[in-house]
């Protein structure tokens, strides 16, 4: 997809978000804005954006010498999302369509991510995800659940912490829905932003529901050409994609079917202007694409 301005402001506060939430030092802030500055010059007009994080993120690590800049946040919202795991089960389950309230709620839970902004609190990702299960869905859930329906294997590619506690219960749902299923939950390869690791998937406990790999490398959304040799052979053998949040949607829609010829579904929030507008949604919705 193409890449905005405003795409290039974006970037360049995430770099200063996360080298802050790496490092107190403000020279290490002064150095990695710099770099990313340098960066952003060289390759921000030409590169998509989730590439061009990529680089970004691998800044931050290098000079601050924080290897997971965000691992406190991670942490505790997969603890503020375990502490409302089972009130959110059995709204699933008192749901006439469980299937339906489960996905609703997978996409909800996308609005937790701190590549969008950085002073999340408890309360506010809360208020977040009542206020998205209220609202209707952009797109239509009834072909995704016909072609659950007709798939052996499920390839699940995760996105951010806390939200992992959604899509487990998605899963679940998925599982009893066609008991026959074989799904597949993929996380990134080294930490990048707040995205999913095997750290994050132990701690909340997806890695005892369903198999687990991660893709083998630390880039912001799936970039096929950097991805291992274990997730290659898992989405050859897949039927069906599920992928989770705008960074698996703006790297995967540059393939052509020939590169991917699965059937791919988009779960996200339209939280970005320019990519809800490339989408043909509005800012804010629950998107199934």
């Amino acid at each position: 997809m193409p890449i905005s301005l405003d795409c290039i402001i974006c970037l360049t506060r995430q770099s200063l978000e996360a080298a802050r939430f790496a490092s107190q030092d403000e020279n290490r802030h002064t150095a990695v804005l710099r770099r990313t500055l340098e960066l952003v010059h060289d390759k921000g007009f030409t590169t998509i954006p989730p590439l061009v994080a990529q680089e970004i993120q691998r800044i931050v690590r290098d000079e601050t010498g924080n290897a997971d800049p965000y691992a406190v946040p991670k942490q505790e919202f997969n603890n503020l999302m375990l502490s409302v795991r089972e009130p959110l089960r059995q709204r699933i389950r008192d749901s006439e369509q469980p299937l339906r309230t489960a996905i609703q709620l997978a996409i909800a839970g996308n609005a937790i991510d701190y590549a969008i902004r950085a002073d999340w609190t408890e309360s506010m990702a809360l208020e977040m995800i009542e206020s998205a299960l209220r609202q209707p869905i952009n797109g239509e859930i009834e072909p995704f659940i016909e072609s659950v329906a007709h798939s052996r294997k499920v390839l699940y590619l995760l996105d951010n912490c806390g939200e992992i506690v959604c899509d487990q219960l998605l899963m679940e749902e998925l599982q009893r829905f066609r008991p026959e299923l074989e799904v597949t939950a993929v996380i990134r390869g080294a930490a990048v932003l707040n995205d999913a690791t095997w750290v994050d998937v132990q701690q909340v406990g997806l890695d005892k529901v369903v198999t687990v790999v991660d893709n083998g490398n630390d880039a912001v959304g799936t970039v096929l050409e950097q991805c291992g040799a274990e997730f290659r052979t898992k989405l050859e053998q897949a039927d069906l994609i599920i992928a989770k949040g705008l960074a698996n949607y703006e790297t995967l829609i540059e393939y052509s079917h020939a590169e991917l010829p699965q059937t791919v579904y988009y779960f996200f929030k339209a939280k970005c202007p320019f990519i809800a507008k490339f989408a043909g949604v509005q800012l804010g919705d629950l998107v199934i694409r």
